[in-house]
């Protein structure tokens, strides 16, 4: 009898002691898992967090590029109303003078860069030729265009786009030309 109970405490021992091998053992593939899944957690935050950082970013641009975008409309918006002003006052003046041509000098930008309008005509000579009466808006050049296109610096708008290709210098003031701006009334 005692060597039955004996075998029985022995079998009873062997019993618990596996069982806290295999709880031992799942145990530590359930931390090595789960410390696995933490890690995983981390990264996704982690990255989570870079996104959102790079949504705040690409939002405030997005902002950014819209104000700027309504400030130019804006500005264009001024200077098409100065344009249409300028132009209804060009055309208001121009009706009762012979050619236009006093009102066309009052933004004109004197200075060094006077140049002749054309490379054949003599290089330090005003241009200053006799107009015959021409409608508001017509080419200064030409005079059978469409006057489209500004001139700068000087700002005149008073020549067709062939005539401000061709144009060395305004042909209303005779400041040089440096730039050109082809304005589209539609």
């Amino acid at each position: 009898m005692m060597q039955a109970q004996k075998m029985w405490t022995t079998l009873a021992e062997q019993r618990q002691s596996h069982t806290r091998l295999i709880v031992w053992t799942v145990e530590a593939r359930a931390a090595k898992r789960l410390k696995a899944k933490d890690e995983d957690i981390e990264r996704i935050r982690s990255m989570n967090w870079a996104l959102e950082e790079r949504l705040r970013n690409l939002l405030m641009e997005a902002q950014m590029w819209r104000d700027v975008a309504q400030s130019h409309e804006a500005t264009a918006n001024v200077l098409r109303g100065d344009l249409q002003r300028a132009l209804d006052s060009q055309a208001v003046r121009g009706g009762g003078s012979d050619d236009g041509q006093e009102d066309d000098a009052e933004s004109c930008c004197w200075g060094e860069k006077q140049v002749p309008l054309c490379a054949e005509e003599e290089v330090g000579t005003p241009v200053v030729e006799e107009r015959h009466a021409t409608g508001a808006g017509r080419c200064k050049g030409c005079r059978e265009g469409a006057a489209v296109v500004l001139l700068l610096p000087c700002r005149h708008l008073c020549v067709c786009a062939p005539c401000a290709a061709a144009a060395q210098a305004c042909p209303a003031c005779g400041s040089a030309k440096n730039g050109i701006v082809c304005i589209n009334f539609s």
